[in-house]
């Protein structure tokens, strides 16, 4: 059992069980680029699972939604944009997984509701 929560991934861990999670991975550049992206994360009791066994090397086997300029529709702004995408991710994951309720933590990521009820990231102290 974790001790502190400080994290998405501290939640998860300390709720157990198959918990799915929806993150914003931020534009990455260096060995390979990757442009900015919803992923869905996987953890069962604490342990990380592959969500899609077909990715590409850079997205560590997380189902992957890209927000790349070239998925934008002409016209969209941004924030329609990426809330049309992460509703994509939360769509995929609950056909995949079953229907959950995700709401945004503290760190800005998707967790299930009750996930984030019982095991709250605190404020950072001054």
């Amino acid at each position: 059992m974790i001790d502190r929560i400080i994290n998405t991934y501290d939640q998860c861990a300390a709720a157990g069980g198959d918990r799915i999670v929806i993150f914003r991975q931020t534009q990455i550049t260096g060995r390979g680029y990757q442009s900015p992206a919803w992923q869905v994360a996987r953890y069962k009791n604490g342990q990380s699972i592959v969500t899609d066994p077909d990715t590409t090397w850079y997205n560590y086997g997380k189902k992957t939604f890209s927000l790349s300029s070239l998925n934008q529709k002409k016209g969209e702004a941004i924030g329609v944009f990426r809330a049309r995408i992460l509703a994509e991710a939360i769509a995929w994951a609950n056909a995949k997984y079953g229907e959950r309720e995700f709401v945004k933590n503290r760190m800005g990521d998707y967790v299930e509701r009750e996930v984030n009820e019982k095991f709250p990231i605190p404020k950072r102290e001054k």
